[in-house]
């Protein structure tokens, strides 16, 4: 008779099942006003023994003066697979929460004071990812965001564009439908069918990065008051994903729903 895997488990192998493997790409910084902070290319690989028990992970970053930089982490299914999320070897307060199709999100379960607040939403379609990024520092002000746009070694064609500016705002437009699927804080998981959401909190800023790639999120985080982030992507004309961490009055985290839509 077969065990049923825990809810903890299912989630650290929806991640490594589509990660693996070797990720090139571009990682681009801005300054919470939108200016550019830097650009530079950047590999990140994940490689792991047959059981998908231990991963070893190498970032590497290549600068356009010549350096270069790099970061090795290793997890264990047995030290980093954890009932909230499996957790980030460089914080010990981070927690991976996955799903199929390589949609994820890196997040702190709770924004406590004097912490630093970071998080990473991945979106994804096969051998093509990008995730968002932003941190909070120690007062709750939003200190930076990021992008990075990554293929698959090999793929012999990439979707992304060069571009690293900021664009113009623009419409993601309505008639959205599809799945919502949803990870809860303990880690269950449910889908319901749904409209696109667009609801954002007045204070949220958002960001328009090339590729048809929207993060939004708040200007700083108040302690005690609801908040949601975002990350959107128009993948084509008929398709739009989004995913949302949401966080409640009690600043702890409530869920993270992945929208697969189209019109």
């Amino acid at each position: 008779m077969k065990v049923q895997e825990s809810a903890a488990v299912q989630n650290w192998k929806a991640f490594w099942n589509f990660h693996l493997g070797n990720w090139h790409g571009r990682w681009t910084r801005y300054q919470p006003n939108g200016e550019l902070s830097e650009t530079f290319l950047s590999s990140r690989s994940f490689h792991s023994d047959p059981e998908k028990k231990n991963i070893s992970q190498i970032n590497q970053y290549f600068y356009t003066d010549g350096q270069h930089g790099e970061k090795r982490w290793s997890y264990s299914l047995e030290d980093h697979c954890k009932e909230n999320g499996f957790m980030h070897p460089a914080s010990d307060y981070m927690r991976g929460l996955a799903f199929q199709d390589g949609s994820a999100a890196w997040l702190v379960p709770e924004a406590i004071p004097e912490q630093y607040f970071p998080m990473e939403l991945f979106l994804a379609n096969k051998d093509i990812r990008f995730s968002v990024g932003m941190l909070y520092g120690l007062n709750g002000e939003l200190q930076r965001t990021a992008c990075i746009r990554e293929m698959r070694l090999g793929l012999n064609h990439s979707i992304w564009s060069d571009a690293v500016e900021l664009i113009p705002a623009w419409n993601v437009g309505n008639q959205w439908r599809g799945i919502t699927q949803i990870i809860a804080a303990d880690l269950a998981r449910s889908r319901i069918q749904d409209a696109l959401y667009m609801e954002t909190q007045f204070d949220n800023k958002e960001y328009f990065f090339p590729d048809n790639i929207i993060l939004r999120c708040p200007a700083k985080l108040t302690l005690n008051q609801q908040f949601t982030i975002d990350a959107i992507w128009l993948e084509s004309r008929n398709k739009l994903k989004t995913i949302r961490a949401s966080y409640g009055v009690d600043s702890k985290l409530i869920d993270v729903k992945l929208q697969n839509l189209s019109r």
